[in-house]
């Protein structure tokens, strides 16, 4: 029986970032009914926790590099994240098919909040790369409207809203990528920082 030879840290590495290369969201500029301004791929469960109360929700995220972001609204898991930084997340591939390889990522580390007022210039350029504000915009429309907004007060509507919300950035400490093979066997591999 051979071992089984173990890949190096670069090569995990570029496993992981190969998995977030396909998995996570990424811009889309056309235009449609039904096109929000952003492709999706596969979610993220971020889970926070405050005295021992875990929090757990399902969202979109972008990467450069192994840190990960995810434009949040105010609530429980901005919350959390002031009261405490240690996160853990997970991503695994959608829908789940047994006849092909698919992997699950998880991702134990801290996030920081980036706003529009701790670290404006990051915050803005943030939204323009992955087209944010493009997408709260198309999604914050019909609310205005249905608010009764109009011209103007739509305008600043949509901006007072956006700059209520918060980048986490999320900085990996260990990451687990698990593949899971068409045999049932699975590897699993592991990144520390």
């Amino acid at each position: 029986m051979t071992a089984k030879k173990v890949p190096g840290k670069a090569a995990v590495k570029k496993k992981i970032l190969d998995f977030l290369d396909r998995s996570a969201a990424t811009p889309d500029t056309k235009k449609g009914a039904h096109r929000c301004g952003m492709v999706h791929r596969n979610a993220l469960v971020l889970a926070t926790s405050h005295k021992d109360i875990p929090r757990a929700t399902a969202l979109e995220f972008f990467h450069e590099g192994l840190d990960l972001y995810i434009l949040g609204v105010p609530g429980g898991k901005i919350a959390n994240i002031k009261r405490n930084p240690n996160i853990s997340a997970f991503i695994y591939e959608q829908p789940m098919d047994h006849s092909v390889l698919q992997k699950s990522l998880q991702l134990f580390g801290t996030a920081e909040l980036i706003t529009i007022r701790n670290r404006p210039r990051l915050f803005r350029a943030r939204l323009k790369k992955w087209n944010m504000d493009a997408v709260m915009t198309r999604l914050l429309l019909p609310i205005a409207q249905e608010k009764g907004l109009e011209g103007e007060a739509v305008r600043d509507f949509i901006i007072r809203f956006i700059e209520s919300c918060s980048f986490i950035k999320l900085t990996p400490h260990h990451i687990i990528l698990k593949e899971y093979n068409p045999d049932f066997s699975m590897n699993r591999f592991e990144w520390k920082r």
